[in-house]
């Protein structure tokens, strides 16, 4: 087929520029025309310039007529098009967000609509209709997914602007401040929580792990003084971690804390126990639900301690960097440790300091430390903070006629070096021995 092209001549209609043109990309075509008033564009030769840029979009449509045949450029076809060659490129937790408002609310209203009549107007009422029905953050959402897609519209040439650009949307409320609890309350959620959710929890508040970062980890990301973090998951869906700074080594304290954690879920998991295998893993070996972890044991242990109910798991991993700077960590070391890519924007910070390992590892320690040893409110001074004292591994303290009693049995440094097993099968990271015997123990 010969390549169509047009030029037409504009012509004067009373206060107006007018052209009339040939639109192909349609079955069967149709005749368009173009308008441009007098008080805008005074001269002739200016509304022929105009016009020449706007045919240059149409001519370049016209003669691909059959790359988005009549169903395409509907809204559902839209929606095809994206769940097909976009969105399995971005996040999970992304594209479940864009597939639930369209399935749900965008494509039973407008699927038939063809995308070049929609209106700003239309879908202004259409989303005050929402108010205040649903909440202004999930509408925000909702006119955020369908942004999105008629950007790449845009971009494919189906249409020419954004109609949902301009929509104006209900005020977002205050958001809830989070909650952060005491020592004491850390300590006794800790000592409650039912397992997994309790280990997860301590590798939260503990190694500042995201919850999908803990829930994505393997055995063989385990060495001797460190956990390697570099996967997560979101809804048993693997993925890169957040961002390429959450890519990190968390490091173990040196009262064998995180450690214990690992014990008991490598107790717990008689039967995973291979390299590739999740240290958090269901009957099935797949990873565990945070949305019923959440649900089902830290808001009913919340609830029976009479602890605010609106604590979530990214409480507790906001709790590891309050206590990281409450017991005196420099921003470089709780940065390294939760994987964030910057502290303060500061240059110097961001790239000319860095951390010493052992200076992350005293880090950690005291975190511990401060949380284990928490008392109740009423048997401490309200005014004084929490004394953070010298503890061995063996958990004596130094201070005469005072004892550090942990919850856990403490193992002796001596026998993490000589007799711990690790697994790796990656040849680039340090202190990683060969593979396990099988049915090896770690610890």
């Amino acid at each position: 087929m010969r390549d169509r092209y047009q030029r037409p001549e504009i012509f004067e209609v009373g206060k107006k520029w007018k052209m009339v043109y040939w639109d192909y990309s349609l079955q069967p075509r149709r005749k368009r025309s173009k308008v441009w008033a007098k008080s805008v564009v005074p001269t002739r030769r200016e509304a022929q310039r105009l016009a020449d840029e706007h045919m240059e979009r149409v001519n370049a449509r016209n003669n691909e007529p059959d790359t988005f045949p009549s169903d395409d450029e509907t809204v559902a076809g839209l929606y095809a098009r994206c769940q097909q060659m976009i969105w399995p490129h971005l996040k999970n937790s992304t594209r479940s967000h864009y597939e639930f408002f369209f399935s749900t609310y965008i494509v039973p209203q407008w699927g038939t609509m063809k995308l070049r009549r929609l209106k700003t107007v239309d879908l202004q009422e259409w989303f005050n209709s929402f108010h205040p029905r649903l909440a202004p953050k999930t509408i925000r959402l909702m006119h955020a997914s369908l942004r999105a897609a008629l950007s790449q519209a845009i971009a494919w040439g189906m249409i020419e602007r954004n109609p949902a650009i301009g929509v104006k949307l209900p005020r977002k409320h205050a958001v809830k401040p989070t909650v952060l609890l005491s020592l004491y309350q850390i300590r006794q959620m800790i000592e409650t929580l039912p397992e997994p959710t309790r280990s997860l929890v301590s590798l939260i508040v503990f190694a500042s792990m995201r919850p999908g970062e803990a829930l994505a980890l393997r055995w063989k990301c385990i060495l001797p003084d460190r956990i390697i973090v570099d996967e997560r998951v979101y809804d048993d869906e693997f993925d890169d971690v957040k961002t390429d700074a959450g890519k990190r080594e968390v490091p173990f304290d040196r009262r064998g804390a995180i450690l214990a954690v690992l014990q008991r879920m490598w107790e717990k998991n008689t039967k995973f126990r291979k390299p590739d295998d999740l240290v958090f893993a269901n009957k099935s070996g797949k990873p565990l639900d945070r949305h019923n972890l959440l649900h089902r044991h830290v808001k009913k242990t919340a609830e029976k301690l009479k602890v605010s109910s609106s604590v979530d798991f990214r409480g507790f991993r906001t709790m590891h960097a309050s206590l990281m700077r409450r017991f005196g960590a420099r921003l470089e070391v709780a940065r390294d440790n939760m994987g964030h890519a910057g502290s303060s924007g500061s240059i110097t910070l961001d790239v000319y300091s860095k951390t010493w390992w052992d200076e992350r590892v005293d880090a950690v320690t005291r975190v511990v430390d401060a949380v284990l040893a928490a008392q109740p409110e009423e048997t401490a001074s309200p005014s004084s903070p929490v004394q953070v004292q010298n503890v061995k591994a063996g958990g004596k303290n130094n201070t005469p006629g005072s004892e550090w009693v942990p919850f856990w049995v403490p193992q002796q440094e001596d026998e993490v070096v000589s007799d711990r097993k690790y697994w790796s099968g990656r040849e680039d990271l340090n202190l990683r021995p060969p593979g396990p015997e099988p049915g090896a123990l770690p610890g």
